[in-house]
């Protein structure tokens, strides 16, 4: 039985096969519905692929640029969740659950992207690591987008253009493979992303990642993480939304695939190879910690 309420005068039900879609005026529990079916029809094909190994070689190359920034973003949390401290209240207890461990240690390196890198792949497999649990979180789902809509309710937009996110990563790049043990994270940092790229306003760091049951820094990481799987490429339209949304109405997410079909990494990936300079590390850090 779905946790999803119907909200007065809200839709809530999925659209039908011959219904027209209007990406602005469809609901945001209709669209976050479509998220929550997209993500699990990925788990239910991919089963429990486990993250690929740490890489603890000492030639492995480190990002110190963002190594550092994230360090001085852990302190200006500490320093913001000193000072503010008020704008979470609202919350309780109970929905504050954590969704577990991660598997990755804080402090794995990130891999630089130049002349001296590891193979790309080696690069996104210490990545992906970052959204993985050591086991699959207690919480389902559904109940865990629930609880961020209620606490931080979001867009149509944002909660379409994250499962384009996803959907791109994992079954059209095949970057990472969405299981019950990554999906959580996956879709708290593609809706924290989504977010930022798309709207004016953003939720307080803070309470976000209480309500998404993970630590400040940890988010921080997931985000970062994130946009460098996309590549930076966060631009979403009403087009690419509205044949997305189409899409997931007509059940079409796998159609054309093969039936051995597996998201696992390596696949060719159309991202660009390039050094990664102080300013865009910046950039980076400054959209995190704003």
């Amino acid at each position: 039985m779905s946790v999803f309420p119907h909200l007065p005068g809200e839709e809530s039900e999925f659209p039908a096969a011959d219904q027209a879609i209007d990406i602005f005026t469809m609901s945001p529990i209709i669209a976050l519905k479509m998220l929550c079916s997209l993500i699990e029809e990925m788990v239910q094909i991919t089963g429990d692929i486990p993250p690929t190994p740490p890489v603890s070689l000492p030639s492995t190359p480190k990002m110190p640029i963002l190594q550092e920034n994230s360090r001085s973003f852990s302190r200006q949390a500490h320093t913001k969740h000193n000072s503010e401290g008020q704008e979470d209240q609202d919350v309780p207890m109970t929905s504050r659950t954590p969704i577990g461990s991660p598997e990755a240690h804080p402090a794995e390196p990130f891999h630089i992207i130049g002349s001296d890198t590891q193979p790309l792949s080696v690069q996104e497999g210490a990545l992906t690591r970052k959204f993985y649990s050591k086991r699959p979180p207690p919480i389902p789902l559904e109940e865990y987008l629930l609880r961020l809509h209620r606490y931080c309710p979001m867009s149509t937009a944002v909660y379409l253009a994250t499962s384009f996110y996803i959907h791109k990563l994992a079954i059209v790049e095949r970057i990472i493979p969405v299981t019950r043990r990554n999906a959580h994270r996956l879709v708290l940092a593609g809706l924290r992303v989504a977010m930022k790229a798309l709207e004016d306003l953003s939720y307080p760091h803070r309470r976000f990642a209480k309500v998404g049951g993970v630590s400040e820094p940890e988010l921080g990481r997931l985000e970062i993480s994130f946009c460098f799987l996309t590549d930076f490429e966060l631009k979403v339209g009403k087009e690419m939304l509205h044949k997305h949304a189409e899409m997931m109405r007509d059940g079409a997410n796998f159609q054309g695939l093969p039936k051995s079909f597996q998201p696992v990494l390596p696949l060719k990936r159309r991202m660009t190879i390039r050094t990664i300079i102080h300013e865009t590390a910046s950039e980076v850090s400054a959209s995190i910690a704003g």
